[in-house]
């Protein structure tokens, strides 16, 4: 075989054994502060659905997945309907073979009250 046959095989075979994909998180409204009582969808985008992504947070109280004390799963996102100060963390996607997602640092913050 010529040398680029082989080159061309062997790359080949990477694409088709070692590559894996990847998801990304996307959030909506799409920003990283939030007020208080607002709501977010958090979703894991991805080419192939099959691999089973989920969302995670790590937050000062645990790390863990939506549905598990918060948010509420559907299909490859989490919907936070009420965000508490407490929700501020990190979150990111991961499939069940323990890939992740870059991850995104969420801000909660408090209500700014205005006195008349």
């Amino acid at each position: 075989m010529e040398g680029t046959s082989v080159q061309r095989i062997l790359a080949l075979i990477f694409l088709l054994c070692c590559t894996s994909n990847q998801a990304g998180l996307t959030v909506s409204p799409s920003r990283s502060q939030f007020f208080d009582g607002e709501s977010v969808s958090l979703s894991c985008e991805e080419d192939n659905i099959s691999t089973g992504w989920t969302v995670r947070r790590n937050t000062t109280r645990r790390q863990s997945q939506c549905g598990r004390g918060w948010g509420k799963p559907a299909g490859l996102s989490c919907n936070i309907r009420s965000l508490f100060i407490e929700d501020t963390g990190v979150y990111w996607c991961e499939s069940r073979e323990g890939a992740a997602s870059s991850s995104i640092q969420l801000t909660v913050s408090g209500k700014i009250r205005l006195w008349s």
